[in-house]
């Protein structure tokens, strides 16, 4: 199925937040959740749960996660056709004539009209904002949309970014779902005379995230627990991401790459500094 939504000039765009939380606070908050890395059956079992002398920490790191932000919409002029019922104030009449044309008077229960067929044409614009996380993951309501707007947020013309996570949900990926969310609402339209689908923004964040490891030593077993480099907020079932950005990356590599090419950008990406080269070339040298 082909993207037929419309990127609007200067919609895709990069931001990055430094953290604001420092590393020694977050390790507090980690080392006072450490019990609960391991799930809640684990915490709440009597007879063998982590206890603080047998949860240790392993490592820690400071990583980026991404995000999109889509401001979408979709602009739409049709025509409908309907029959409008129009009130007869004469008791006596029976019909009337209107630009040359008889209607007969019809009784709907105690109003007595009569039937004039027209043509409505109509604009309608339906808007569309969400934040998307780049690795699909369902996150609590809020996590995401309270990034949106900060002052600590700085636009980067290329990503450099060490600790950056590739997103898994891909620029033309999320452009698709937009486009069928957007499609996917009714107009009813005898004629639809125009019907444009827009990204007005479509922005790359990358935010911070601390992650600590602590491994339950008496279960060989690893949990991870994470801290929000924004707010401070705990999550107690984090994840650990192996796999970084090892590569500068440019607009054209974020946005518009697929999954078979931004693969190459993580650790050992050597096709991410060719690429780099060519989209800088001059248009003279650049190869066929």
């Amino acid at each position: 199925m082909p993207d037929l939504i419309r990127l609007s000039d200067d919609a895709a765009k990069i931001f990055v937040f430094d953290p604001v939380f420092p590393l020694g606070a977050a390790m507090e908050q980690a080392k006072r959740n450490k019990l609960n890395a391991f799930g809640r059956l684990a915490r709440l079992n009597p007879f063998n749960r982590p206890k603080d002398e047998t949860v240790l920490p392993t490592k820690h790191e400071l990583r980026y996660e991404p995000f999109w932000y889509v401001v979408a919409g979709r602009d739409v002029d049709f025509s409908k056709e309907i029959t409008y019922a129009v009130d007869v104030g004469n008791p006596h009449a029976h019909k009337v004539l209107l630009d040359g044309r008889e209607y007969p008077v019809n009784a709907q229960g105690k109003r007595r009209v009569i039937d004039l067929p027209a043509i409505e044409f109509c604009r309608r614009k339906i808007d569309y904002v969400a934040c998307v996380d780049g690795l699909g993951r369902e996150l609590k309501k809020g996590i995401l949309e309270n990034y949106v707007g900060r002052p600590e947020a700085r636009e980067q013309a290329v990503l450099n970014l060490p600790g950056a996570v590739l997103p898994q949900l891909r620029a033309p990926t999320v452009r698709q779902k937009v486009d069928q969310i957007l499609s996917s609402e009714v107009i009813n339209a005898h004629e639809v005379q125009r019907d444009e689908r827009t990204l007005e923004k479509f922005h790359l964040y990358y935010r911070p995230v601390f992650a600590f490891e602590f491994a339950w030593t008496t279960e060989d077993k690893l949990g991870v627990i994470e801290v929000d480099g924004i707010s401070g907020e705990v999550a107690e079932n984090g994840q650990w991401f192996k796999e970084k950005i090892d590569a500068i990356m440019t607009r054209e590599m974020l946005f518009e790459a697929g999954a078979e090419i931004a693969g190459a950008f993580v650790p050992g990406g050597g096709l991410a500094v060719k690429v780099i080269e060519i989209i800088t070339a001059p248009p003279d040298q650049k190869p066929l």
